[in-house]
């Protein structure tokens, strides 16, 4: 899981220790923290990865530090932890977006399981939406009349039917597809279809 992270934010040392130790032995590399407070002002959260969070701590609670991330837009995948006492208040917090909850003190095999799945599609989404990106910083580079015209390619039109769209030459048409095809680093109308659909783009620009 390279370059992942796993965060533990507890504030029982004797959980978060077991918690941290376990999981190193399975070759992750782990973060400990021992409140919300910490974790928001050490964290890298550029790391992919997740987030192993007790429900009930002194201070900001789990439940309020995974609304303050949804507020910073930190996309990190929340693993809830809960006392007996908690667990109405964990599948709440699973129903607000958590990946999922466990009961103290965690069942190893289920964690290690849980965590690894986790982990993996995080680290699927980030490369995603690094890719996303970088699609649509591409997309930027064309001009007004060729973001129009990358939707007739896609759509199959040929020169002829997008100068007659867009009132232009034929001639004048194939020039706009060729600058297209080379900011893009396109070749055809299959892979303009695939470019905007991977980049989340619909007709008119929108996302």
């Amino acid at each position: 899981m390279l370059n992942s992270l796993v965060r533990v934010v507890d504030d029982e040392a004797d959980v978060r220790d077991s918690v941290c130790l376990f999981l190193q032995m399975a070759d992750m590399e782990v973060a400990a923290y021992a409140s919300a407070a910490e974790f928001l002002a050490k964290d890298d959260f550029e790391r992919p990865g997740c987030v192993i969070l007790d429900v009930r701590m002194p201070g900001m609670t789990g439940i309020e530090l995974q609304r303050e991330l949804d507020v910073k837009g930190i996309d990190l995948p929340i693993i809830f932890l809960s006392a007996h006492g908690d667990i109405e208040m964990a599948v709440k917090a699973v129903q607000n977006g958590a990946v999922d909850f466990l009961v103290k003190p965690p069942e190893p095999g289920k964690l290690l399981e849980i965590v690894r799945k986790t982990v993996l599609e995080h680290q699927r989404k980030r490369k995603e939406d690094g890719e996303r990106a970088q699609l649509l910083a591409q997309y930027e580079t064309l001009t007004p009349t060729e973001r129009q015209i990358l939707f007739l390619i896609a759509k199959g039109f040929t020169n002829a039917t997008i100068g007659e769209v867009q009132e232009i030459s034929e001639k004048t048409a194939k020039g706009h597809r060729a600058r297209i095809y080379g900011k893009l680093d396109l070749e055809n109308a299959v892979e303009a279809s695939e470019f905007l659909r991977h980049a989340g783009l619909t007709e008119g620009g929108g996302r």
